[in-house]
């Protein structure tokens, strides 16, 4: 064998097989184990979704949505908390053509449902007590009928169009036979007092409350915001803003 058919000796790495190498045309190359976002970047996502978030209720809040008539929360409708126009509860029913244990003003008064049913219970346990004589005078109000009463009422003595519980649908005003002293001085609105809450409803605007409610004393007035609710707010002597945290 001559010089040039000699061949260089081969060094040790050249029979290792190279890492990673060139795919042949047209495969891909194959992927390396994928990493796991740290803490830091955990931190950043949740921050831009908590923003994210916020950006859509301001959104809800600037185009009109009104964000407390989820269901099962508790509508709190005030001077602060205003409904739209439009807004008209769902299942309204008129009273002069259901059941009920107590008498009407008149034969277009209307509630929803579930404040019917629940009032229906609580003045008929009444009258099983022997307090009778309930007469509900005013439930339902639209928007543009609360527009009239508030522009032909006494300031102060009733809310402006928007604000008023009326148009909720759970809120109705009661007298009695023979209150010529006043609702507060009957033996219906005694009962009212010791009973409501067991059937979910609360004296709205309790006396000494205005600088809270901004709605002077109501004996007469009466709003449903279920059980559970009505005797906790009942317990604790709190207006339904104080209760909810939204003073």
């Amino acid at each position: 064998m001559n010089y040039d058919q000699r061949r260089a000796p081969r060094r040790a790495h050249e029979d290792m097989p190279r890492r990673n190498p060139r795919p042949p045309q047209g495969r891909p190359a194959p992927r390396g184990r994928k990493k796991r976002p740290d803490n830091r970047t955990k931190v950043l996502m949740a921050c831009v979704l908590l923003v994210c978030m916020a950006g859509s209720f301001a959104l809800g809040w600037f185009m009109g949505v009104d964000s407390t008539r989820y269901k099962g929360e508790i509508l709190l409708v005030n001077d602060k908390n205003r409904l739209s126009a439009d807004y008209v509860p769902e299942g309204l029913v008129n009273l002069y053509q259901q059941r009920h244990s107590f008498r009407l003003a008149s034969s277009d008064i209307y509630l929803t449902r579930e404040c019917y049913e629940a009032a229906e219970k609580m003045f008929a346990a009444a009258e099983a007590d022997n307090v009778n004589g309930f007469i509900i005078t005013s439930g339902y109000r639209d928007y543009e009928r609360q527009k009239e009463i508030y522009a032909t009422t006494e300031k102060g003595k009733a809310q402006e169009p928007g604000a008023s519980e009326h148009q909720t649908g759970l809120a109705f005003d009661v007298t009695a036979e023979r209150s010529g002293g006043g609702f507060e001085s009957t033996e219906q609105y005694a009962w009212l007092c010791e009973n409501a809450h067991k059937y979910g409803f609360i004296q709205r605007y309790p006396a000494n409350k205005a600088h809270e409610t901004g709605i002077s004393y109501e004996p007469w007035h009466y709003r449903y915001v279920g059980v559970e609710a009505a005797v906790k707010i009942r317990n604790s002597g709190q207006t339904l803003e104080a209760f909810l945290g939204k003073l």
